[in-house]
């Protein structure tokens, strides 16, 4: 299969199919005697795993390791778990730095509201003091 009809069948753009042939996660193509790249099963079942692990949010990095372990005969689930573990957490890291913006951006709004938006009404967001006073209102 050439990589025009892997990359609709797998919803992988060329692009990133070549990308991923370049940084060792996926192995490199066969050519035709023409110089196309003849894709199998295999790579059709690695690339949708790629993006599936991907989706999950693990960087290059860690789908790497994921592969190999993948590609390893035991395939034990404990590495894994650990894996998914650490995203879960980083994810709940993530969660609360949002939530702390957004109360931030709450006291901002708050802030810009009591001003009235009158038009001789300076910005409260945009004078120094007013940035003093949200960092004490946390």
């Amino acid at each position: 299969m050439q990589i025009g009809a892997v990359a609709k069948k797998t919803g992988v753009s060329v692009d990133a199919i070549r990308f991923y042939e370049r940084s060792a996660l996926l192995p490199h193509a066969p050519r035709t005697a023409g110089g196309f790249r003849r894709y199998g099963e295999s790579d059709l079942e690695a690339l949708a795993f790629i993006r599936r692990v991907k989706a999950l949010g693990f960087t290059l990095s860690e789908v790497r390791e994921l592969l190999e372990l993948r590609r390893s005969g035991l395939q034990p689930c404990a590495p894994v778990r650990r894996r998914l573990e650490q995203k879960i957490l980083q994810i709940r890291q993530k969660l609360a730095g949002l939530q702390k913006l957004r109360r931030e951006l709450n006291l901002a709004l708050r802030a810009c509201n009591r001003a009235g938006g009158k038009r001789s009404e300076r910005c409260p967001l945009l004078r120094e003091p007013a940035t003093r006073k949200l960092e004490r209102a946390k």
